[in-house]
């Protein structure tokens, strides 16, 4: 029975010798008093919001923009984003460490501040040194808060409550989101350095606002805390694609997850990991230019282009409750499928255009781009479903791996994507998606460990 909850047994008879006889009576009916939503919500988890508004909802848009107009080309925005990626490597090492040391608060407020600073200072870069080495603190200072703000729920909340908590949690960080690219197409239109400020500023509003409710270092027991459930909480736990998102949480692999490790990637979960590398791979690209590819090859505006991705991102929020009922009744494999033949048709759409003059362009375009982003709640469920089917080394190294692949593939596509884009032009973006994603349909079309 969850905290503060009541039970009120009502007895039949109203008589004084029935009152005095009242233990002999069996209860007839249990009223329970209603547990407020409020009971599973922190002020602190407005901070999370914030992290969520910056790195999920503008810097997507302010990085690649902000680089290009202090004449970086092409190939030097994509390392700079890659560099971001390099900076979020290490948070699960950072998760780690906190939870070992009892250094939740340290590294939670460090990273807030981390990241407030190098926001402000890459108003005044200019050489790619200097940007390279802004994008890396970026990285690292929302890795560290991303990771250890699960963890202050799952070290300091009743196990009880930690689906509701995280679910709560999950969707501050989807409102962040939103929120967030609203204001990237309020803002990408006017100032780009006003928006790193802005950044900047909210990151040390979140600080402050951290403060409120946010549990101690030290836990107020002493026990060991049970394995964390992995089958029901992974699904609260998804990163949106920009910047190749931001881990939600992290978890790393145990000596028993390692010792199997050669076994588990020669079966089907390797494959399934080997298709979900092969999609962060062929996608990152696409996300990593697509406020310029979508101004400059569709001519739809980055102002245009955040409204509508605000939008899908939106209505991303219910899908993942819909992808996750199909999921149960069709089976997840079946799901991520579809998931995959819907953002092909989107990066084919995209693709089309960018190879014929086709009339309406921009209206055309649109609904590649929403056939991508919306394909990712279904892509997002499904994924986790299979993983915790398909591992033979415990869910929570599953996925510790899923996380590495999505992190190294997202990586590795951004850095080699940019001499092609440089070379070649936007172009050839939506083919490399494309092959990524029918790799990934090859792969997953022999898996047949389904529940």
């Amino acid at each position: 029975m969850a905290a503060g909850t009541r039970s009120i047994a009502l007895f039949a008879g109203n008589s004084s010798l029935e009152a005095a006889n009242v233990t002999r009576r069996a209860p007839v009916a249990v009223e329970r008093a209603p547990v407020s939503a409020m009971n599973y919500v922190a002020p602190w988890y407005l901070a999370y919001l914030i992290l969520a508004l910056i790195t999920s909802g503008m810097l997507p848009f302010l990085l690649p923009l902000m680089a290009a107009t202090v004449g970086l080309d092409l190939g030097r925005v994509a390392y700079v984003i890659g560099a971001y990626n390099v900076g979020m490597l290490p948070a699960p090492l950072l998760g780690a460490l906190a939870e070992r040391h009892q250094l939740f608060r340290p590294v939670f407020f460090g990273g807030l501040m981390l990241l407030s600073v190098s926001l402000g200072a890459a108003t005044e870069a200019v050489a790619l040194t200097t940007w390279l080495s802004l994008a890396v603190l970026c990285g690292l200072g929302a890795g560290a808060v991303a990771t250890v703000a699960p963890l202050f729920v799952l070290n300091f909340a009743p196990k009880s409550e930690w689906d509701r908590r995280i679910g709560w949690l999950q969707s501050f960080g989807g409102g962040g989101h939103v929120v967030g690219l609203l204001l990237a197409g309020m803002i990408v239109g006017n100032s780009l350095a006003f928006g790193f400020w802005l950044c900047a500023a909210l990151s040390a509003v979140a600080i402050v606002i951290g403060q409120v409710g946010l549990p101690s270092d030290r836990r107020s027991h002493g026990m060991r805390l049970p394995p964390l459930a992995w089958g029901q909480l992974m699904g609260r736990f998804h990163s949106g694609p920009p910047l190749g998102g931001v881990l939600h949480h992290s978890h790393h692999l145990q000596g028993e997850g390692l010792r199997r490790l050669r076994k588990s990637l020669g079966g089907e979960f390797g494959r399934f990991l080997a298709a979900w590398t092969a999609i962060n791979f062929g996608v990152a690209p696409f996300f990593a230019y697509y406020p310029l590819m979508m101004n400059n090859s569709y001519d739809i505006a980055p102002r245009t282009t955040a409204l509508l991705y605000a939008v899908t991102a939106a209505v991303g929020i219910g899908l993942f409750v819909t992808a996750g009922r199909a999921a149960q009744q069709y089976g997840s494999r079946l799901v991520f499928q579809f998931g995959l033949a819907v953002r092909i048709a989107g990066f084919g759409i995209l693709a089309a255009l960018a190879l014929a003059a086709l009339p309406g362009v921009p209206a055309v375009a649109a609904l590649g781009f929403t056939l991508v982003t919306l394909a990712w709640p279904v892509l997002s469920v499904s994924a986790t479903g299979l993983a915790a089917r398909l591992t033979p080394i415990g869910e929570g190294a599953a996925m510790g791996l899923l996380a590495a692949s999505d992190a190294m593939a997202t990586l590795l596509g951004v850095i080699l994507a940019g001499p092609l884009v440089e070379a070649f032009g936007y172009e050839v973006v939506p083919p490399i998606a494309i092959a990524g994603l029918l790799v990934a349909v090859m792969l997953t079309s022999k898996v047949t460990c389904e529940t």
